[in-house]
């Protein structure tokens, strides 16, 4: 088997082997059942393909060479991971083509654009203070809006985690985001979190944006990762809309279209509609 040492964003090192016909297959086969999870497929893939640990990094609890949980792993380290599998695997695996829709309201054309998975991602190492508290078990803090905040970083476990408060609280997207991460608000009932946030209902205001921002900026200052926004440029000649858009995972896994074309990922896309 062809196997690679692959550095995670936290520090830990694992061991990737390269994705099989029979994994391809496989993947395809439960991509197309409806009973599969698009996020649970991709991690089941990644963990089909790592053979565990050569260096466990600040994770507590674990041990070189055995078999990886990665519900337990941190959500930066899974990211990592993925990119890795897909460009050991694939003959130009480093371009990953995505379907765009230019988002001017005078153009809306549709068009395939090259991400290089090399260039066009930035990745955020652990700071080592957080490896240190990650290590002792210890929550993450930060004062937002008067009040002392406990987080923890973000997981792979945390998607379930997040569809679970969805369906109790329908319409509040970013308010069950943060409340994933949330472990505790000083002077706030945990049952009271959801409205500390967004003010929907109860006796609190929720946050100002300004707030959210600042909760936003303590959970990335201390996790690590892979920042997904890329940015893309629209090839109609008489757009030229330059825009960002969030890397969708779903294809990441698939040779898909970019393994057979040789266009620059930064400057040029497919333009599938006429002038």
């Amino acid at each position: 088997m062809q196997t690679e040492t692959v550095k995670l964003p936290s520090g830990a090192s694992i061991t990737l082997r390269k994705m099989t016909l029979r994994d391809q297959s496989h993947l395809a086969s439960v991509m197309r059942s409806k009973r599969s999870k698009q996020e649970q497929v991709l991690v089941d893939m990644v963990s089909r393909c790592c053979d565990g640990f050569e260096d466990v990094g600040p994770y507590p609890g674990v041990e070189v060479g055995k078999k990886i949980n990665w519900d337990d792993m941190l959500q930066g380290d899974f990211l990592a991971a993925m990119i890795a599998l897909r460009k050991m695997s694939f003959r130009e695996g480093k371009n990953y083509s995505v379907d765009l829709t230019c988002p001017a309201a005078t153009c809306n054309n549709r068009f395939q654009w090259q991400v290089d998975l090399d260039e066009d991602l930035f990745y955020q190492e652990l700071p080592e203070e957080s490896a240190a508290q990650l290590k002792n078990g210890e929550p993450f803090t930060c004062t937002i809006a008067g009040k002392k905040v406990s987080f923890n970083l973000s997981y792979v476990k945390d998607q379930k985690q997040i569809e679970k408060i969805a369906k109790r609280n329908p319409g509040r997207d970013m308010a069950v985001m943060f409340r994933s991460r949330i472990v505790d608000v000083e002077g706030v009932d945990r049952k009271d979190i959801m409205n500390w946030l967004d003010g929907e209902k109860g006796d609190f205001d929720g946050l100002y944006a300004d707030d959210a921002e600042d909760l936003r900026d303590a959970f990335a200052k201390v996790d690590c990762g892979v920042d997904t926004e890329v940015e893309a440029e629209c090839p109609r000649m008489m757009c030229g809309n330059v825009f960002t858009f969030d890397l969708p995972f779903a294809g990441m896994l698939t040779p898909g279209r970019g393994a057979a074309r040789k266009k620059s990922a930064r400057h040029r896309g497919a333009d599938s509609s006429e002038d």
